[in-house]
């Protein structure tokens, strides 16, 4: 602009920055600012609006405390200023420091608007603090700013993700009473709710309710119906959608493939999972560690072994990778190779976490091989993991299975001790342990035990006719 002869103003610094930050380049958006200053423009409170917007997208927190030092000595935030730092704070979870910037909004007297409280409900249902949340609801409604479809989704989708269906419904008639017409985000996150709990019927309710609104199906939604329905094990009519999502012109993206094939392999359907991974490699998806961890998992948990080490790829692998590696392994009882895969993924830099020591223990004391069980499990807790349900009971499993009671009985009360509250199937192998003995005194003690804890023990009653 100096070539031409005429001098930028306040205005198209501000276009300056603000396009700079849509392209993500902060440093010349900052240069752009800088040159603000060293000229003879005047920052105003739109530069300061571009600049907060621009950090808060960019979770470039630091950035926006030095700028607000700037802003102070120019001018005063407005509604637009506040509600940019109170967004930023909440999606960083920083709900504490939210809330200090809309206390200080209301001491110096700015107008609250809907998108302040919004984001604050927002930010209050994503860390399921929900009473506060509907506090700041109510207080919207006492002063008569109007709750729109992005409020009433945050709280909706927080009250499904939490597992809260009912509230979330009460919600949504309420949103309707208040003439506030729910969008696709709304259904999606009841929809997906109810499939979580496998309610299919009221899912596809939803759906109905949907296709009468007349809202168009995006991806996210089709996501969760088809990933829904193949959890519950409803693969036919998962299918059908998927043929109408690529009727609509929209293809099933690597998440969603690799959903279906994960919801094949636990159906016991390996023909199918396999199937679905060739068509997410056919539509040129690069199968990352999550595809192939999600693969390799299925194929150990329905025997397939072998298979499932043939795409184990050392390049690719984490720990997920390595702990369904070893567990498979262990399950089949080749420890010489649960030895070499443990030594690989320590030398790859990776941390065996607890679900690798205790596949391992399983995988021992299913085999017989206490010494080296106990060994491991000593090993587990120096290295600062405290055994769980599942350990202890393999442990049990293993002593009892040797009709070494006495020592069962001590890891028993080792757990109870620890604070660990026993399942059914521990007292079952108890009880099994104890009628192989004959001891009818301590099987008599453990039923009365299970009686008070709320289990059935009509399965253990049985005991006697079943063997290890």
């Amino acid at each position: 602009m100096p070539f031409y002869g005429c001098e930028p103003d306040i205005a198209t610094y501000n276009s300056l920055i603000d396009g700079y930050f849509k392209c993500g380049d902060v440093v010349k958006a900052c240069l752009v600012f800088d040159d603000i200053r060293a000229g003879k423009c005047k920052p105003d409170l739109v530069t300061f609006n571009a600049l907060f917007n621009g950090f808060c997208k960019m979770r470039r927190n630091k950035e926006v405390f030095v700028y607000m030092g700037y802003m102070w000595k120019c001018c005063l935030p407005n509604v637009i200023t506040y509600s940019t730092w109170i967004d930023m704070f909440c999606k960083l979870g920083d709900l504490k420091m939210g809330f200090k910037v809309f206390r200080d909004m209301k001491k110096d007297g700015v107008s609250l608007n809907s998108i302040v409280f919004t984001c604050l409900i927002d930010g209050c249902c994503k860390v399921g603090d929900f009473e506060l949340a509907f506090e700041l609801y109510w207080e919207m409604k006492q002063t008569k700013l109007a709750l729109n479809v992005v409020t009433y989704t945050a709280l909706i989708d927080g009250l499904c993700k939490k597992g809260m269906l009912e509230r979330a419904e009460c919600l949504f008639l309420r949103m309707l009473k208040d003439k506030v017409q729910p969008n696709s985000v709304v259904y999606t996150s009841i929809i997906d709710g109810h499939f979580k709990k496998r309610n299919v019927s009221d899912a596809l309710k939803y759906l109905a309710k949907m296709c009468v609104q007349g809202i168009k199906f995006d991806m996210a939604l089709y996501g969760v119906i088809i990933s829904g329905l193949s959890n519950c094990g409803r693969f036919d009519k998962a299918s059908k959608f998927m043929e109408n999502m690529v009727k609509s012109g929209l293809l099933p993206d690597k998440l969603l493939l690799t959903t279906m094939m994960d919801a094949h392999f636990k159906a016991g359907n390996v023909k199918a999972a396999l199937d679905v991974y060739g068509e997410l490699l056919a539509r040129g998806f690069d199968p990352d560690v999550v595809v192939l961890s999600s693969l390799m998992d299925g194929l150990c948990k329905r025997g397939c072994l072998h298979e499932a080490e043939s795409y184990f790829c050392r390049e690719k692998a984490n720990e997920i990778s390595y702990t369904v590696l070893i567990d498979g392994l262990a399950k089949k009882g080749d420890f010489t190779e649960v030895n070499r895969v443990f030594r690989e993924m320590l030398e790859a830099g990776f941390t065996p976490d607890k679900y690798v020591y205790t596949s391992w223990i399983a995988g021992l004391c299913e085999q017989g091989n206490l010494i080296e069980a106990f060994r491991l499990k000593n090993r587990m807790v120096q290295e600062g993991f405290q055994p769980d349900l599942l350990t202890y009971s393999s442990l049990i499993f293993g002593l009892a299975n040797k009709g070494l009671m006495i020592e069962a009985k001590q890891i028993f009360q080792d757990m109870l001790k620890r604070k660990i509250t026993p399942d059914a199937a521990v007292y079952d192998i108890m009880i099994r342990g104890y009628l192989q003995q004959n001891n009818e005194a301590a099987v008599s003690e453990l039923l009365e035990e299970m009686r008070k804890r709320g289990f059935s023990t009509a399965a253990c009653k049985d005991g006697e006719e079943n063997k290890f």
